[in-house]
């Protein structure tokens, strides 16, 4: 009977690997830039074993601080398994002028996820200037700060200690008040 339990154990074991490791197809994508008529275009190529992949969903994205920023909608590919993008021509880039691009396909039936990435010159360079240094911005330092962040901060702060004195008042004033009625309640009393 044990012989039996463990036959039986081990072939749902491999029988639920089997599946929960199943290889998909292997896919391979690449990017190119060229410029049409004052127009960036990216060029995403899907293939798997040296043959174009059609109708697979490209997504276009690129790094930026905090995560991906999207450029566009998905694109599927086309019979020659090229996904064709227009790139915006005003994305800021690091001070060394280059963006990373990244071409993602995510949750394919046939392919599973994949991705690539590329650095290109493609990004504008943003020069600082002393008109930028004054300005006010939600990034700034305090002095520079926008004035209804200011003017919002104060009256919170105001509110939050005028609350804080009314209560110390209120306080003072029970007491006072239960110091009057105690010596009224002894005066009764005497008398």
């Amino acid at each position: 009977m044990k012989i039996y339990n463990y036959f039986l154990i081990l072939c749902v074991s491999v029988f639920i690997t089997s599946f929960t490791f199943a290889q998909e197809k292997e896919a391979k994508l690449s990017i190119s830039f060229t410029k049409v008529d004052s127009v960036n275009v990216c060029k995403a190529l899907v293939t798997s074993e040296d043959k174009p992949v059609k109708e697979v969903s490209v997504k276009l994205y690129v790094h930026r601080l905090f995560g991906l920023l999207p450029i566009g909608d998905a694109v599927s590919t086309d019979e020659n398994g090229i996904s064709t993008f227009n790139f915006p021509m005003d994305i800021p880039a690091e001070s060394n002028g280059k963006l990373t691009v990244i071409a993602k396909v995510e949750d394919d039936d046939n392919y599973g996820s994949f991705e690539t990435k590329e650095e290109v010159n493609l990004g504008v360079i943003k020069v600082a200037t002393d008109a930028d240094k004054n300005e006010r911005s939600l990034s700034a330092s305090r002095e520079r700060a926008p004035i209804y962040f200011m003017v919002t901060s104060d009256l919170i702060i105001a509110g939050i200690w005028g609350t804080l004195i009314y209560i110390v008042f209120q306080v003072f004033k029970i007491k006072s008040i239960s110091s009057s009625n105690k010596k009224k309640s002894q005066v009764k009393v005497n008398n």
